[in-house]
């Protein structure tokens, strides 16, 4: 029991490292880590994952390269989104260079209600490239990066 604890910590703290270090990202489904530094470390780890991919999206909307490769991360992104108001727990506010503004914790209901747009936009954004439909993907993205924009312009620092 004490062994297992111990490697689930140190591998969550091998890919909260990597994550940091832009070498890869948490799943978006693994557990929450559990100190307020290493829940910042996972949620900009992450949030650079989402900012790569909406790149990757983009760069294939521009050169009309196939989306339907992009279902999943979109999937994922909409995962994400679900988790978001979690990886703001109260204690995180500061450290690691974060850019998160006071209003996520004082402005709580707007954020968790922003939070939960992107996971639609993003939910919606799969369905539509699991298409193929490239024009109908194009728009849809626009739509996700909208709402993952709504967040930015109240929520964080520049």
């Amino acid at each position: 029991m004490v062994l297992s604890r111990f490697c689930l910590r140190a591998g969550v703290a091998v890919a909260l490292m990597a994550g940091a270090a832009g070498l890869a990202r948490a799943d978006v489904n693994s557990p929450l880590p559990g100190t307020p530094d290493e829940i910042i470390v996972f949620r900009k780890a992450n949030y650079k994952w989402m900012g790569d991919t909406f790149g990757d999206m983009k760069k294939a909307i521009e050169s009309g390269a196939d989306v339907t490769p992009f279902a999943a991360k979109a999937n994922d992104m909409a995962t994400w989104a679900k988790r978001i108001p979690t990886v703001f727990p109260v204690g995180s506010e500061t450290g690691h260079e974060t850019k998160a503004l006071p209003t996520i914790w004082s402005n709580r209901a707007v954020f968790e209600e922003r939070a939960a747009a992107l996971g639609t936009a993003a939910a919606k954004l799969s369905t539509v490239a699991a298409t193929g439909d490239k024009v109908a993907f194009a728009d849809q993205y626009k739509v996700a990066g909208a709402a993952c924009g709504a967040c930015h312009r109240d929520f964080r620092a520049r």
